[in-house]
């Protein structure tokens, strides 16, 4: 009788299911890679989230078509135990084409990772076969996004903390009857940089073609470059010469987006204590802060 019922409500319903995306996130892995004379410790997280005929689920509870979350979860271990982990990017386009190539009903697959990066310990002057260290907060990042039409490739650099005590300044803006902020012809400039490019490759025989490690490198080691070299006049201006930069280095990519949050000094005022500030004691402040952001792409 209730089934009965329930499928009586259901053709009643106003209503209409017009997407539906479910997945597994937070899977931790950590992999070490034995070489015969060094070895390698990869350590990320997945998510994955998947697309198709899951419709039956969310309108009537009919599971049938449903992959448990904790599969996906299984998948990440044993492919990871076959894959070797030489590119994040290689091993989140094997984790999405796995899904469409084994689930007919899956139309698309996103796979988003964050690699936490660790660093070979120097001792005697090399690098130590086999001790790490952390390299704090810094991630490196990949999200491959296929169909049955084709992948989206992006990878990207998270949690890039930088700073800088001058070359840096922040005037001519509006002033008005809401301002208070004083222009300054030399500041601190400090932030942490996300930073994600689009790559052209939209099959899997195209991405094998693309040395990801080396773009990588690449890449950070220009936005690096340019912050510590550009005379800003806004962190806008200097966020722009960054994607210009890459463009012009990195022809695998189609575009790059930037996020560089101000981390504010704020120059602590000295003179209640017979001081004068001679632009060096600042205190930090975590909010409120301005936000930055843009997207370059390549010209027609």
């Amino acid at each position: 009788m209730r089934s009965a019922e329930s499928k009586s409500s259901s053709t009643t319903k106003t209503s209409v299911l017009v997407h539906n995306a479910y997945g597994k996130s937070g899977v931790r892995l950590t992999k070490v890679i034995r070489h015969a004379d060094y070895q390698e410790l990869k350590e990320l997280t997945a998510n994955i989230q998947l697309e198709g005929g899951f419709e039956g689920s969310y309108l009537e509870g009919d599971n049938s078509q449903i992959i448990a979350t904790d599969s996906m979860k299984n998948t990440v271990y044993v492919l990871a135990a076959e894959h070797p982990l030489t590119t994040l990017e290689g091993f989140a386009q094997d984790l999405a084409l796995h899904f469409l190539k084994t689930y007919s009903h899956v139309t698309e697959a996103t796979v988003h990772l964050v690699e936490d990066l660790w660093l070979r310990i120097p001792t005697d002057g090399k690098p130590h076969p086999h001790a790490f260290v952390s390299a704090g907060n810094e991630k490196r990042i990949a999200s491959v996004v296929a169909d049955r039409e084709g992948v989206s490739l992006q990878s990207g650099i998270d949690n890039l903390v930088v700073a800088k005590t001058t070359d840096s300044q922040f005037w001519g803006f509006i002033r008005d009857q809401y301002t208070t902020l004083p222009e300054v012809r030399d500041r601190i400039m400090a932030t942490s940089i996300e930073a994600s490019w689009l790559y052209r490759a939209e099959t899997k025989v195209e991405a094998e073609k693309i040395d990801f490690n080396k773009n990588y490198d690449t890449i950070r080691k220009i936005i690096l470059d340019v912050f510590a070299t550009h005379n800003s006049l806004a962190v806008q201006q200097t966020l722009y010469e960054m994607g210009e930069a890459v463009l012009a280095a990195v022809s695998d990519i189609e575009e790059v987006t930037i996020t560089m949050p101000n981390q504010h000094r704020i120059a602590f005022n000295l003179e209640p204590f017979g001081k004068k500030n001679q632009n060096e004691i600042f205190f930090p402040i975590d909010e409120p802060f301005g936000l930055i952001s843009g997207t370059i792409k390549r010209g027609a």
